[in-house]
């Protein structure tokens, strides 16, 4: 009993720890009381392995008000430590793959990465990334995969559509296994063609790789990270509350509304993830999507599929992200949504069955069945769920 009393202990701090500043200061002494009944070594492996302990082990000492341990301490300084050094050469990579595209006409931005890690948590190493993230706009990305193997990576060996492009990027490997994998997209949600181009890349050639857009650009593309990864784990939401912790403040009130009234094919997922992220850190989604606040149907079941400590399978996991994908999807978008989730090409069945470690044995029919069972046993989880009150600020 007591060690489970410990882990519940231990879930609830770092659920706190991943809060707005907002948030965690509201929780008073609440932090402190929890923090005595914690397992600091335990805890310490649990935010390594969820790859939370650079940035989350901050506020957790914080919030534990002079109960951590000085093991714990010494672990979070260490994982910041080594996560600089990580991140540093990540980040000479980035520029330098961005000053070969720009070098070559191809105007390039980095997505999340060591960038949005100082901007928000004050230290590129706080933010853990193990590859390299860039966007360029769709009619350049072929170009891009010519100049980045030119760094020694490997041809991509993504599914292409009939437009030419991927579903969502290219993913290079590099051939010597001496660099992290860059990942070269053209867009970063299913529901969009023309956001990405227009709103996160730089007007200009950018050499120095350090641009970033506008605000509420910025945190609709992080919403939209958030919604596409199916609101699984802390990872993205705990992004999301650094961001607004520091720019928060700069985010014109309407901007997020203006954006989605410019690409109206994003709105539920936006929503939906302003949503889930106001129920797991805080995030206040009345302050941010203003006249758009209420909420539909399918964007309240969405968002109730928010976990920020997911136990399932890697099977239910992508199950669960699907489900999401459908339930956000924009009118007119359901060939594309089957194509995505329901009849994937085999290229991106084979990466789901090397995530999950497993062989791809079934055939394509029997997956789709699968994956639909998977959706009604979710469904009906929820239907018998109570839903859960607002969380009081």
């Amino acid at each position: 009993m007591i060690a489970a009393d410990n882990a519940a202990a231990e879930r609830t701090l770092i659920l706190m720890s991943a809060g707005t500043a907002d948030r965690r200061r509201t929780m008073g002494r609440l932090g402190a009381e929890i923090a005595a009944q914690v397992d600091w070594a335990r805890l310490a492996e649990s935010l390594r392995a969820r790859k939370l302990l650079s940035s989350l082990g901050p506020n957790v000492v914080e919030l534990a008000g002079g109960q951590e341990s000085v093991e714990f301490t010494h672990a979070v300084d260490e994982a910041i430590t080594t996560g600089h050094r990580h991140a540093s050469f990540l980040q000479l990579l980035s520029t330098r793959a961005i000053g070969m595209l720009g070098d070559a006409g191809i105007r390039a931005a980095t997505l999340k990465g060591p960038v949005l890690g100082q901007a928000i948590y004050g230290d590129i190493g706080r933010r853990l990334s193990s590859d390299i993230d860039l966007l360029v706009a769709p009619e350049q990305l072929n170009a891009a995969v010519e100049v980045i193997r030119g760094l020694g990576y490997a041809a991509p060996a993504d599914h292409v559509e009939e437009s030419g492009l991927p579903m969502l990027h290219f993913v290079l490997v590099h051939e010597g296994g001496d660099l992290p994998a860059v990942e070269l997209h053209w867009r970063v949600h299913w529901y969009e063609r023309s956001f990405a181009r227009d709103r996160l890349l730089p007007p200009d050639i950018n050499p120095a790789g350090d641009w970033r857009p506008e605000r509420a650009a910025e945190l609709v593309a992080l919403l939209l990270f958030y919604a596409r990864d199916g609101f699984a784990g802390l990872r993205l939401a705990s992004d999301l509350s650094a961001w607004w912790d520091v720019c928060g403040r700069d985010l014109p009130a309407g901007a997020v509304p203006d954006v989605l009234s410019a690409y109206p094919k994003l709105e539920r997922a936006v929503v939906a993830a302003t949503r889930a992220a106001e129920e797991t850190v805080g995030l206040p989604a009345g302050e941010i999507l203003g006249r758009r606040s209420k909420v539909t149907s399918r964007e309240r079941i969405a968002a109730r599929l928010a976990d920020p400590s997911p136990v399932a399978s890697e099977s239910q996991l992508y199950a669960d992200m699907g489900l999401i994908d459908g339930l956000l999807m924009p009118p007119g978008g359901f060939r594309a949504f089957v194509r995505r989730q329901l009849l994937p090409p085999a290229e991106v069945l084979d990466e789901h069955s090397r995530a999950a470690d497993r062989s791809r044995a079934r055939s394509p029919a029997a997956r789709c069945v699968g994956v639909l069972a998977r959706y009604c046993a979710t469904l009906a989880r929820l239907t018998r769920a109570p839903e859960r009150p607002p969380r009081p600020d």
